[in-house]
């Protein structure tokens, strides 16, 4: 590969962990994950906990496999080597779909809350089209992600650590507000049918979609072989920690009165305080942790993750060549970057975040499987590959997710599952009318991830502290987000 065509290594264990926390908690949470607490109160904490529960392994997973194979486009380079090209192509697309949306949905998140925030603050803007400012928000982290990863990472670090300060003084603030007996002890008197159940389980698990971003950007991650496994560990868990803590707060704040609201809101957090009257600054100070902390976190990383599968593919062949363009000075795979940009832009024109979330959850559930099929097959295929790190019964956790994600997506929506289907179908065909032709020759590992250095002592020692104060922080947050639903129970 021409060195002026490589990306280059510049993320460390705060930046891969921002990228990958930022993807996550955003349009989900904040739209149609806490939306499913106007169906099932408090028993949103079980649906969010089991969430996890069938997150962790896949966690796991990746993190032998970003160890091993640390390159950017993550799935797609684990299945063109465990599987073939043809399953490799079909992760690469549902992956681009899937992150591309989680994005383009997370723009017209922001537009709802910024609206709802302008309102507060005096000044309507109700009749501005949300598509509007979703378009001119994507174009200005077109240009962050055009000028080079660092600056990007640098930013994605800003916006978490700036959701994370509003985020604790909001709590703070709501505490005394909220209310116990608004718990109903524990849940609802009674929960919807089986089938509706799975669908909003689907769409509380959505709120986890994204956890392997960083591994996406592999190629561009400092000492890989420690930061990837150890970011992954660390966000599954800050993740349920976040989304635990803000569905407290909503269960606790709105009444059972109120939930036809939150089940239909755009903006279900804003919309629950207006209903009970918490107008003024609880929600001025909510809109601007969500608007330019949470919602900002996710639209970076959600340009920046599929631009990387983009610009991976182009340099193998699946894709046109020109898509795999670096910027001679940024260093950034600027073509890709616009690729995106412009998916991004036919997103936001459908309007629609549901359909938007169930689209990107259905595909994402299909790269995830991919991901797994391929680790047994990396297991195979290169029994003797060096793995710095190894997840506990790697091929037992690979049938698990594959079987819970199967009968996950059974229940998910059927407009958005005939959609993922064409995608598949689409994806076939192009692989065998286009890039079964233009596909390169396979490199060696060696040529594909070129030297990971191993960290002197002092930078290990550095690293290892590092990772010892998020893990204790992860563990104390995690804690307090489980220990809080004990209270309704207590009192």
């Amino acid at each position: 590969m021409n060195e002026k065509n490589q990306l280059v290594r510049a993320l460390g264990l705060k930046e891969s962990i921002s990228m990958t926390i930022g993807t996550v908690v955003g349009v989900g949470l904040f739209t149609c994950g806490s939306a499913q607490i106007g169906s099932v109160g408090s028993w949103i904490i079980g649906f969010t906990f089991v969430a996890l529960l069938i997150s962790i392994w896949p966690c796991l997973i990746y993190g032998e496999m970003s160890a091993a194979l640390p390159c950017a486009g993550g799935t797609y380079n684990y299945a063109k080597r465990g599987l073939n090209r043809v399953w490799a192509n079909m992760a690469g697309w549902h992956y681009i779909v899937s992150v591309v949306a989680i994005g383009a949905g997370e723009t017209l998140a922001f537009a709802n809350y910024f609206k709802i925030l302008m309102e507060q603050l005096g000044i309507s803007i109700v009749k501005l089209d949300s598509r509007i400012i979703a378009i001119i928000l994507v174009a200005v982290f077109l240009i962050l992600n055009f000028r080079g990863i660092e600056q990007s990472g640098k930013a994605q670090t800003a916006f978490m650590f700036f959701f994370w300060g509003c985020s604790v003084c909001w709590f703070l603030y709501m505490i005394p507000k909220v209310h116990v007996e608004y718990f109903g002890g524990i849940a609802m008197n009674s929960l919807p049918p089986f089938n509706e159940m799975m669908y909003i389980f689907g769409l509380v698990w959505w709120c986890y979609t994204g956890f392997e971003t960083c591994v996406s950007m592999g190629a561009e991650t400092k000492y890989p072989q420690y930061t990837l496994p150890r970011a992954l560990k660390i966000s599954v868990f800050m993740v349920f920690a976040l989304n635990a803590l803000f569905q407290w707060f909503l269960v606790g704040l709105v009444p059972k009165e109120f939930y036809g609201i939150l089940a239909a809101a755009d903006a279900p957090y804003a919309e629950g305080l207006k209903a009970v009257g918490l107008v003024g600054f609880p929600i001025i100070l909510l809109c601007i942790g969500i608007a330019f902390g949470g919602d900002l976190s996710t639209i970076n990383p959600g340009i920046a993750a599929p631009a990387r599968y983009i610009y991976t593919m182009a340099e193998d062949g699946a894709l046109p060549k020109f898509l795999g363009k670096i910027h001679p000075k940024f260093k950034t795979p600027y073509v890709a970057v616009i690729v995106v940009g412009v998916i991004n832009f036919i997103l936001i024109a459908t309007g629609s975040i549901n359909y938007i979330a169930s689209v990107s959850l259905i595909s994402l559930a299909i790269c995830y499987m991919i991901g797994c099929l391929s680790y047994m097959g990396l297991k195979k295929k290169y029994s003797d590959m060096k793995r710095p790190y190894k997840a506990p019964l790697g091929v037992v956790g690979c049938i698990f997710t594959i079987v819970v994600y199967c009968f996950m997506l059974i229940f998910a929506d059927k407009a958005a599952l005939i959609t993922s289907g064409i995608i598949t179908v689409l994806c076939v065909i192009f692989y065998f009318a286009y890039s079964h032709r233009k596909e390169c020759a396979m490199p060696t590992i060696e040529e594909e991830i070129g030297v990971i250095e191993e960290p002197d002592e002092q930078t290990k020692v550095k690293m290892d502290r590092q990772y010892t104060i998020w893990k204790v922080c992860t563990i104390i947050v995690t804690c307090i987000a489980l220990g809080i639903y004990i209270i309704p129970m207590v009192l």
